[in-house]
This record gives structure tokens, sequence and C-alpha cells, in this order.
């Protein structure tokens, strides 16, 4: 389905560029030995025993304190000159011992430039990635000409294979240290310190005591989640899902026919190799068969049949293969190169383990309690956290697994440790995390690359905290009320910035046609809702509006239907019977949610009623534009140029519409952008990142004073592609319409033309009225009255497109348009005229102020703060920000205000964030505003100070803003 090409990982681009090169390639698939290969103390032999390609490797026959020289080896001048140049192998080795294999890399004087010391303290395969630079320090200027591997002193000796031995010039960049080598990384913020979570002792600073019995509440609800439950009735839903799963484990059986049991004489599993997803699809011409296709496909379905079906044979091959895969690397304190990703493709094992545990031998179960850790990475729950938060990778993939790792562990007491520890984890990850840090914001937007990431991560991270939740309620370890709040209100949030099922066009990352989301959620809303001693009202309510909807039941049924382990397992018959379950209680749905919400850290603003939803987003220095790949979402450069995207909810129509064939993404509605050539709009060339670019503007603000009113305004510039390109635009929202107003728009671009998007439309042509200088146009659902602006279109038949023009380098063009809901004339034509209800007070570079003559309301985006403006009731501010005035009863006024500036750190692009630049927290300001006259001045929010010049009849407020929030101010005249 489409849904699981949403869930992809990593791009074909990013995966190209990060693989090491596999040019100069020792296979040993030859008859015969390099005849220059030397050992002194032992023999060299071709085996066929063991292999990681093909059907041989080298056999090292050791005895204590033996050399084996490489003189010469291929690639290795070309590693050596290369700033990235090292190498990599894969190393089996038979009998563990606890010291050190050397790699010792000497020049042509026979001088030692640098080192590997690999530990051989295992059995089984270990793989190294390393560099000659980076990790071994080898001077950059110096040559290798020669290699020599010295095998310990200690003991009597040993046997090692070497296979894939490779001096290559460029190592991945996603290499890391394991249990036997390290690498120099110190930024964990791609790769994570695996070896540093491993190595963290088991302590919590007060562990929560529980009886067995509570620790078995929460094992029989997991065994329930994955299982279902025999009592309860099924319904429509809880069938399909029990079909679909029946089909799960057939496919998996069948898939598991190609695994053949097999040990040989010293018990040991014999069995085709297999490679972590960080190796390419094939290697010196031989395809790479990988964990993740067991993982996803076999291990799994496994379980299920042997716990639903009483399958033996089922349970002995999932046995082997824990063998098999522990024999091939998969194992405690073994990297595989780079478990980058690996992480987030393991499901199958993880939750077969749960399964099975109790039909594993006890060497068994010690031995995957030990990989559990490792791969979980569950030591982190035994750290001191330096701020909250959690990557959503991390969550959607781990959390659940860091569960079965502490409710797994045979020791009562280290049980508790583990419990308490993993509690404390999970309060702190789904705590309101700083700056560029993920997941939640203080606005209940989702992060993931740093940015508002809402088609995939952040819903799987709500999900994960929410099962989570269900999971430990009631017991000792339930998550705390804060947790609970958080959760409650990023799934209550998320409901509303959905029209429908989709989430803003602009919060799709890379996935433009993954807009459809929110039906994921529902299993969230139920475990979430049943996490309380009687279901929680407003999140059932919401629960069973989404259920409801006629529109949403094939995509609900679709999500039924689905039972897949490709990433974070959640089909299970146990959630579809929570929703069930959730889905019968006597709490009403809700009603159409409507309103406006401005969410800073997204860079939006949604407005919403019964009949239409508008997303409207900007970017600036602290949130990128958009998010690309060389296959995903090549053309989005816009996305974030001032979208007005709209929703009609009676005709069933939207604005964004990339899934036509011939939707044009220079013309996004709302938009001001260049019109570019295909090839240029897809070029990454003006970036070193190509995409999640930021801007050097702090000015991206928005207020939501009612569910009537509310207001978008940024400061647009491009640093990354053509660093003359501003604009200034502006969008107020009203009952009836939206008024956009840009300014200031300019580029020194005499090639292509700029232009603003009305809209564009398939289906159905638009119409236009045109008069010289006004002109009202109609798209299928809403229309377009333009007061400023030369309007051009484009008819392509059942494709329409209508923009303003502001032609070829333009230097201060600005426009004037109102979308009006309803398609009338009179309204229309009301608002071009001398007797509209909409009075402009200010459109250049310094404000936008509108009045609404009607409501008695101003709406402004004051962009100078430098500037005095006389004439309106905020007369002064001390720095930018936008408001809504609205008149109340007595001469009263509600003053609603948003100063935007988040006050940390930025650089042009993602790429360029350092740990520590992504973790820095929002700074306050106090902001001081100017009244003219004096007044009485109230914040429900927070403490404010008020001070009065009568002699000038002003009042000066002060108030600490920070991170965009909103504030109300009411004003109160005072006539002492």
């Amino acid at each position: 389905m489409m849904k699981n090409k949403l869930y992809i990982i990593c791009s074909l681009f990013a995966l190209l560029f990060s693989l090491p090169s596999f040019a100069q390639i020792y296979s040993f698939e030859e008859k015969t030995i390099p005849s220059d290969w030397k050992i002194n103390k032992g023999t060299l032999t071709l085996s066929t025993n063991k292999y990681k390609l093909g059907n041989q490797s080298l056999k090292v026959n050791w005895k204590r304190n033996a050399t084996l020289l490489l003189p010469s080896p291929q690639g290795i001048s070309e590693a050596s000159k290369s700033r990235n140049g090292g190498m990599n192998v894969w190393v089996y080795n038979e009998i563990p011992v606890n010291s050190h294999l050397v790699f010792s890399f000497k020049n042509n004087d026979g001088k030692e430039v640098c080192q590997l010391p690999f530990l051989l303290n295992f059995k089984g395969w270990r793989c190294i990635w390393a560099k000659f630079q980076e990790d071994m320090k080898k001077p950059s200027s110096v040559q290798i000409e020669s290699v020599e591997l010295h095998f310990p002193a200690q003991g009597k000796g040993g046997v090692t294979y070497l296979d894939i031995l490779e001096f290559t010039p460029k190592v991945s960049w996603q290499n890391m240290s394991d249990a036997q080598y390290k690498v120099n990384r110190t930024d964990f913020s791609l790769i994570p310190n695996f070896t540093g979570y491993r190595n963290t002792k088991a302590k919590t600073a007060q562990v929560i005591s529980s009886g067995s019995e509570q620790i078995e509440v929460i094992a029989n609800r997991l065994t329930g989640w994955y299982l279902g439950s025999k009592d309860q009735p099924a319904d429509k839903w809880v069938k399909m899902r029990k079909e679909s799963e029946k089909k799960f484990i057939q496919s998996g059986l069948k898939a598991s026919g190609k695994v053949k049991i097999q040990y040989d004489q010293d018990k040991n599993p014999i069995g085709e190799t297999l490679f972590p997803m960080g190796a390419p699809a094939t290697i010196d011409g031989i395809k790479a068969e990988k964990f993740r296709t067991i993982n996803e496909k076999v291990l799994l379905p496994l379980a299920l049949d042997y716990r639903k079906n009483k399958n033996e044979a089922s349970l002995q091959k999932a046995l082997y293969i824990y063998d098999w895969f522990n024999d091939q690397g998969w194992a405690d304190g073994s990297g595989m190169g780079t478990l980058c990703f690996e992480k987030l493709r393991s499901s199958g094992y993880f939750h077969s383990f749960f399964l099975l545990k109790d039909q594993l031998t006890a060497e068994q179960l010690n031995r995957e309690l030990h990989a559990l850790n490792w791969f979980t990475m569950f030591g982190i729950c035994y750290q001191t956290p330096a701020h909250p938060g959690e990557v959503a990778d991390n969550l959607r993939a781990l959390a659940i697994p860091k569960l079965i790792y502490a409710l797994s562990l045979t020791n009562e007491q280290e049980r508790q440790v583990a419990l308490t520890a993993f509690k404390q984890y999970m309060d702190n990850a789904l705590g309101i995390a700083p700056g560029f840090f993920g997941t939640f914001k203080a606005d209940f937007s989702g992060y993931h690359h740093r940015g508002p990431y809402h088609s995939a991560y952040y819903p799987h991270a709500l999900y994960a905290g929410s099962l989570i939740a269900y999971l430990l309620h009631d017991t000792p370890y339930a998550l705390s009320e804060t947790t609970m709040h958080n959760l409650k209100q990023g799934l209550l949030t998320f409901r509303f910035f959905c029209a429908g099922l989709d989430v803003p066009a602009g919060t799709v990352g890379r996935f433009p046609e993954g807009q459809q989301t929110l039906e994921t959620l529902l299993p969230a809303f139920a475990y979430a809702a049943l996490s309380s001693k009687t279901p929680d009202k407003e999140l059932t309510a919401a629960f069973k509006r989404i259920l409801a909807s006629n529109d949403n039941q094939k995509a609900i049924s679709d999500y039924v239907t689905e039972v897949n382990s490709n990433l974070a397992y959640t089909s299970t018959v146990g959630e579809i019977e929570l929703v069930q379950q959730l889905a019968t209680t006597s709490i009403k749905q809700e009603e159409a949610v409507k309103g406006t919400l401005f969410m800073p850290y997204s860079g939006l603003l949604v407005a919403k009623d019964e009949n239409f939803h508008f997303n409207i987003k900007g970017f600036n220095r602290y949130i990128w534009d958009f998010e690309s790949s060389a296959t995903e979402n090549t053309k989005g450069r816009y996305l974030a140029y001032g979208q007005v995207e709209y929703f009609d909810f009676r005709n069933k129509r939207k604005s964004f519409a990339p899934q036509e064939a011939n939707f044009n993404w220079n013309y996004i509605s709302g938009a001001t952008t260049k019109v570019l050539p295909e090839q240029l709009l897809q070029d990454k060339g003006g970036a070193s990142s190509g995409h999640r670019n930021f801007s050097d503007e702090t000015f991206l603000t928005g207020v939501h004073a009612s569910p009537q009113e509310a207001l978008f305004s940024f400061r647009m510039h491009d640093i990354t592609y053509d660093k003359s390109f501003r604009a200034n635009k502006s969008v107020f929202v009203f009952d009836d319409f939206l008024l956009c107003l840009g300014t200031n728009i300019q580029n020194k671009d005499q090639t292509y033309p700029t232009v603003t998007t009305l809209f564009q439309a398939f289906g159905g042509n638009g119409t236009n009225n045109r008069s010289d200088k006004e002109t009202i146009l109609t798209d299928p659902s809403l229309m377009y009255v333009v007061k400023k602006g030369v309007v051009s279109t484009i008819d392509r038949g059942r494709h329409y497109i209508a923009y303003i023009d502001h032609g070829k380098a333009p230097q201060d063009a600005m426009y004037l348009y109102y979308i009006l809901k309803q398609k009338d004339k009179e309204v229309a034509e009301q608002l071009l005229s001398d007797n509209s209800p909409i009075e402009v007070l200010s459109q250049n570079n310094d404000a936008h102020i509108v009045h609404h003559k009607i409501k008695g309301s101003w709406h402004a985006a004051l962009f100078n703060a430098d500037k005095e403006y006389n004439g309106q009731l905020v007369k002064r501010v001390n720095i930018p920000l936008s408001y809504i005035l609205e008149k109340q009863a007595k001469e009263s006024y509600k003053l609603s205000i948003c100063e935007p500036d988040m006050r940390r750190v930025s650089h042009a692009h993602m790429g360029l964030l350092s740990e520590e630049d992504v973790i820095q927290e929002e700074k306050p300001f106090d902001t001081q505003i100017t009244i003219d006259g004096l007044y009485k001045v109230a914040c429900p929010q927070k403490t404010i100070n008020v001070s009065q010049n009568k002699e000038k009849k002003e009042t000066r407020i002060t108030i600490s803003t920070v991170r965009g929030e909103n504030y109300t101010l009411i004003l109160h005249p005072d006539n002492v």
C-alpha cells in the first residue's frame, strides 16, 4: 500500500552516499591466497567452513604472538590518501579470548603510522568500518605501504576467519564503535552512542518496588495486545484484523520455507550469510541477504503461529533463527559496521522474542537479553537526561522493545530497577523538548529531522507513547500526570490540525502524497483514553467523531486490514479490540471541530469551521522550508513559501493535489515563488544540504484571537537558492473570508518571473470577470477577489491556474486579494468598493495593518520596532510582533499578541546544526508595548508590569514573551 512507502527510513540518495566502496575486495573466492601474504606462527588456508561472501574465506590458524603480513595490499594507496579512507572487513572468531587482534599500518620504512586494536572476546561474525585519519589518527600526509595483523600474545592460539577485506577510499560516515573496536565519534545526533549506553551501569536514584503481580499485570496487558482476548466478542474490524493476521502468518510460513534448521557437529548453526541494512544490495556481484528480510517477513509470523496455533515446527525454526542470527553477528556489542537504521527495522526480532522467551533455554535467554539490551539502547534509561525529549525514531521503534527487555529480566530486583528506569525514561522522552530537538514541542507540533513532521515519525511516537501509557497505567510504573497531559494534548492538537484525516501539506516532510495519517492514531486515542480509571471524555469524544465519519471508513478499513512488521509493529488483534472497547462506551462524539490555532514550531496557522479548513505555512530562522531526497518530494521547494492550503469538506475538494500528474509545483496556492523549469526547481545545487534550509528572518508569527479571527505573517527570505528573493506576506482570517497581503516582493532574477498563486484547480475551469484593476475569479470551491496585482491565468481544460504576476526581477511588488468561502458576487464587489468593511491602514515594509470596521477589530503585523505607529492604539513596540485588537464593552479592548523570535542559534541548513545547537533552549524577552491612552491591564496567563505616563497619556506594558506563544491582554480605561 501507499502508506507503507511513507515509512521509508532512508532514501536511496542517502544510502548510496553512505555505503563503502567495494572496488578492491579480497573475498577469497579464488583458488589461491595472495602469494606475498605470510604468517610467522600459524597457517593460512582457504576455508569453506566459514564465509561471509561467496563460498569461502581466509582461515587463519594462529599461535600466540603471531603476525600476518600483507605487503602492499590492493587499494591501500588510494585509501591512504583519502580523508575518509580506511578498512572494511568481516571477522569470524571461534574461540573467545580477552585480548586484541591489532591491525598495524606501516609506511615504506616499516614504521607504524596508525593501528586499530580489535577485541577477540566473542564467537561469531563481527564487522569493522574504520577510517585511517579520523579513527586511527593517521597523519594526512603519511602513506601506508603495508599492513600487519598482530594476534594475541596470551593463550595457546586460535582460529580466525577474514572475509570481504577491503582498503577503501570511502568508509561510510555511519560507522560506529562497538564492543570490539572504537571509532572517533563525538557527535551522536545521527549515530547513537550504542557503546556508551551499553556501558552504563544499571541504576536509578530511587527504585520503585513492586510485587511480581504488578509487573505481571503489565506483561499480561502486553500479551493480550499481541494475541487478543478470548472473552471479548469480535466485531467487524476485529474479524478483519484476525483474517489479515492469518494471511500474515501464512505468508511468513511460506517465506520461512527457505530457512533450513541445520547445525554442525559442534552445534553451530549453518545457514546462508546475512548482512545488516548498512551493507549494499550486492557485494562483488553477489546478492547480500539481509537480517531485515527475516525480521520483517519470517520471525514474527513464526512466533504468532506457535502462540496462536501451537505449531511446534514454527517454534523450533524461530529458535534456530536466534542461534543463526547470533552466529552471523546479531549479538550483544556487535555494531556490524553501523546500526544507524538497523534498530528501526528489527521489530520482528523484538516482538517475537517476547512471545517466545519462555521457550528459550537459559543460555539462549541470557544471550538474547544481552542482545536486546544492546539493540534497544536500554542503557539510556539508566542515564540522567540533560534535557527533555527523545528522537521520534527511538520512540516509535524502540519504546516497546525497551519495555520488553525490562519485563523479561529474570532477577526480580533487576526487573524493578529496569522498569523504574524505563518509566523515568519515558516520562522524560515524552516531555517538551528544547530547541530543534524532538519530539514533543511546546505547541504540540511533533519534530523529526529538526523540524515539524506530521505525516510520519511524530504520529508513530504518539502511538508508541500512548501504548506505553496503557500498558503501565494503574501500576507503580504508570507514566506521570504531566506525561499523560502531553499525550492527550498531542492527540487532540493532531486531530485539530488535520483536515479530515489529512495533515497540513507543509508538514509532510518528504512525503507530499502522505497527508492521510489520522486514522493510524485511532488506537493511540484508545490507549490514552483507557489509561485512566474511566475513559477520558475529551479523547473519547474526539475518537468517536473520527470513527463515525462516513468519509473515513475506507481509510480505517485499510488500516485494520494491513498487518506487517516492517517498522514499529502495531498491527495486533489486541489493538483493534481496544479500539472496539472504546467505541462501545456511552460517551458521545464531539461536535465538528472548529476554531483557529497558530503553531509557532510548525510555522503554521490553522483556521477551520464546519465547511472549510485552511492551513497557512511559512519558514524562518528556526523552521526549515522543505525536505526531499533523490526520489522523494524533489519539487517541493515552495511548500512553505506562504502556502494557503484549503480543504472544502462539502464538495470534498482540496487545493494541494500532488497526486495529479500535471500538478505544477511552481504554482502552490498562496505561495510567492519564482516560476522555474523543472530541472532547476529540482536542482539542489544552491545549498550544500539541498533541503531543510532555514532563513535568516525571525519574523514568522500568528495570532489566534478567537475561533473566527486570526492572522498569520512572515518575512520570507531565501538564503539558499537566490539571496535576493524576499517578500512580506500576511493572511488575515475573518468569518467569511481571508485577506492576503504581500509587500516588498523582490529579487534580481531577470530570467524567470515571480508570481503569487491564487489557485491551481483540476476537474473544472475557473472563471473570471476582469476590469483594468480588479479581478474576480473562482475555482471549484472558493472565490478570489484581487484588488492589487496583475492577474494571469493558464487554462488547460481540466487544469486551470490563476496567479498574480509580479514580473521578472521585481523590486517592490505587492498584492492584495481576498479568498471568499461563499461565491457571493455582491460580497466580492463590496470588498472592492469604497464601502468595504475592510480598511487597509498599512501595507508596506514597516507593517501590515488592517481594520475590520464592522467588527471593530484591528489586525497588525509590525515588522519595524523602531517606528511609531501614530493613530493606532498600539503606538510603539520594542521588538517586531503581531497583534489582534478587539473592541470590548465600555471602551475596553482585548489585545492578543505574538512575539515570534525564539532567540536561539540557527544555521543556513539543518546539516550545520551541532548537538549543542540542537538542544539550545528558547530565551524569553521583555517585550514592551506602548498603548495610546491610560489603561489598566490584566493578563490571564502571566504576571506583567504596567506603567503609565500621564503627561503623554501613554501606558507601557512589559511582558516576558517566549517560544512564539500567544498572550492575551485585557485593557480597561483608567479614568482616574
